[in-house]
């Protein structure tokens, strides 16, 4: 067991080093040359673009042995790197402990890593690019059709399919009641987030009631880490008398107020999503 859990752990760090030269790249943290390298396998500094060998791009080890510094260039390094290779690398621990060696275990894998690259490429950046979206989206459905068809049972992707467009519409509804409020990045992010909340629903042989508890708790939890991040947030600015976390594309002149500047909601949807998921059992009604 111990063994299992030190190599889901590595697997974790492996996978995570990749989702920060993703988030990098795609959060605008680490520079692009030209042909727009935001998928490329390869690793630059993001102050003086030196591209790293591989003894450099060990998850977490080198950012330590390299002190939080580039070797080239003496720059800092965002904390941000190991941060989330450590995040990526618990939350793959939290899966496999979940659901073990089975096939059950792939479409959480790739949920938890996905949401996690795709909350701090919003908090960074306050977008939720469709490229990664879409292609979590689409290999998260590959997965759970591949898991349904080696346990012969197809009907958790059918609940899951159900979920995508239940979470989608309410999703849309607020949107379009509240653009402001809610920006369609977190619409489309719902397709995601509703695909997983069904499948777990179809997992544990719920039938569409369960899928709509789903939602419904997933939204709950959301609105509520979503009004404490943006209240911290808040909080943070006015004591540092800077915006932190601010939105690069807004006005340079934000109101004042500990609700009044805009922040990703995002982050919060992925927590809710991920707790559902993971702990279905846990939730009324499941």
């Amino acid at each position: 067991m111990i063994g299992a859990v030190t190599l889901t752990a590595c697997g974790g760090l492996i996978v995570g080093g990749v989702v920060t030269m993703l988030v990098g790249r795609t959060a605008g943290l680490v520079g692009r040359t030209a042909g727009d390298e935001a998928l490329s396998v390869r690793f630059r500094c993001g102050s003086c673009k030196a591209r790293l060998v591989l003894c450099e791009t060990i998850p977490l080890l080198s950012w330590v042995v390299l002190r939080g510094r580039c070797r080239y260039c003496a720059n800092r390094i965002s904390v941000m790197y190991p941060a989330v290779e450590s995040a990526t690398s618990v939350l793959w621990v939290v899966v496999f402990l979940r659901f073990g060696w089975s096939w059950p275990l792939l479409p959480p894998l790739l949920l938890v890593t996905a949401l996690t690259a795709l909350s701090v490429v919003d908090l960074y950046s306050y977008r939720l690019p469709d490229r990664l979206v879409f292609s979590a989206l689409g290999l998260s459905l590959a997965a759970m059709l591949t898991t349904g068809l080696a346990a012969g049972d197809l009907s958790p992707v059918g609940f899951g399919v159900l979920g995508m467009f239940a979470y989608f519409g309410l999703m849309l509804v607020v949107h379009l009641i509240s653009p402001r409020g809610l920006g369609f990045g977190d619409v489309k992010l719902s397709l995601l987030l509703g695909l997983n909340l069904g499948w777990a629903a179809g997992i544990m042989q719920g039938g569409l009631l369960l899928v709509l508890r789903l939602v419904f708790w997933t939204q709950f939890m959301a609105s509520i880490l979503g009004l404490i991040g943006g209240l911290s947030l808040g909080v943070a600015r006015k004591k540092l008398k800077r915006s932190v976390l601010a939105d690069p594309q807004a006005d340079a002149e934000q109101p004042a107020g500990l609700l009044a500047q805009s922040f990703p909601f995002g982050p919060a949807l992925a927590c809710a999503t991920m707790a559902v998921v993971l702990f279905v059992e846990s939730f009324p009604g499941a």
